[in-house]
């Protein structure tokens, strides 16, 4: 990705002034739109779920068609983040492709509110995992995003992880050998984001383990 593609204001301002007909300005910023997607869309981990379900549409695309789409209004996309949110399993069997898709917009949000210095550091990189997701284009992305997104957004998003990493954690029976380590971790993760889980999941392992 080029820096002028990577930057969604030079983008926007360049369709808007190219002089070809609608049909083919609105083929081209399709073109771009869907490079954009492609290039944010994090890449799948399977392990942390059963399911392949892919997604289609998610929050970016509709961030950008806010954006062009002025009619729409920053209600509209708010709207649309929000209900998806609402309605998001916590079950990670039925996530699929919104899992990352989740960790993307927890990143950007983490990145907005906190400056990369989110108030759970041992969540933030242990489950979010930020160095793997990336994309040239991160700045635009959050900016627009910090634009458009509810004000309690970043609240809605941690919530959800708070009520629901309990689930996520992978099983001791699931490990390869006797290698607990990745378990370790994301018991760390749910002690700061969840503390009574924890103790509650702990307690259970102890007892299935014998």
């Amino acid at each position: 990705m080029s820096p002028l593609q990577a930057n969604w204001s030079s983008m926007f301002k360049a369709f808007t002034g190219i002089p070809v007909s609608d049909n083919t300005r609105q083929a081209l910023f399709e073109s771009w739109r869907q490079y954009i997607i492609k290039s944010a869309k994090p890449k799948v981990y399977y392990q942390y779920y059963t399911t392949a379900k892919t997604v289609d549409t998610w929050w970016l695309h509709w961030l950008l068609d806010n954006i062009v789409t002025p009619e729409k209004g920053a209600t509209w996309f708010q709207q649309q983040i929000t209900q998806w949110l609402d309605n998001l399993s916590g079950d990670k069997r039925d996530l699929g492709e919104e899992y990352d898709i989740l960790r993307l917009l927890t990143k950007d949000l983490a990145e907005i509110h906190y400056q990369g210095k989110p108030p759970y550091p041992k969540f933030y990189q242990v489950v979010i995992r930020p160095k793997d997701l990336s994309a040239p284009d991160d700045t635009s992305r959050r900016t627009y995003l910090q634009q458009y997104a509810p004000t309690d957004l970043w609240e809605k998003v941690i919530t959800y992880w708070k009520t629901h990493l309990k689930n996520f954690v992978p099983k001791p029976e699931d490990s390869q050998g006797s290698d607990y380590t990745q378990h370790a971790q994301w018991m760390t993760a749910l002690l700061e984001l969840a503390p009574d889980d924890y103790n509650n999941l702990l307690r259970d392992w102890k007892v299935n383990l014998g």
